[in-house]
């Protein structure tokens, strides 16, 4: 009966281990989102757009805007994919 105890034991840590290693990949995945990504890489790029008027500005406000979905997009299905695990 002992040996089956550290078989169990041993399966158990295994299991534990895996669910570890599958939290601190998911924590550090999910430390930066794409918005922030997105925004931090077009910070230049949105002060100089400030200065837009009219259609001009329009357009990069839904380009910004659609961009930004799409970043959310991602992170809503990368969250899901650490979740499902």
């Amino acid at each position: 009966m002992d040996a089956i105890q550290e078989v169990l034991q041993e399966i158990q840590k295994i299991k534990d281990t895996r669910k570890a290693r599958i939290n601190a990949y998911k924590e550090a995945s999910l430390a930066t989102s794409h918005r922030q990504l997105f925004n931090t890489l077009n910070a230049d790029i949105d002060i100089k757009a400030q200065g837009l008027i009219g259609s001009n500005k329009t357009e990069y406000e839904a380009m910004k805007a659609r961009k930004l979905a799409e970043a959310d997009a991602r992170d809503k299905a990368n969250k899901a994919f650490w979740d499902s695990l």
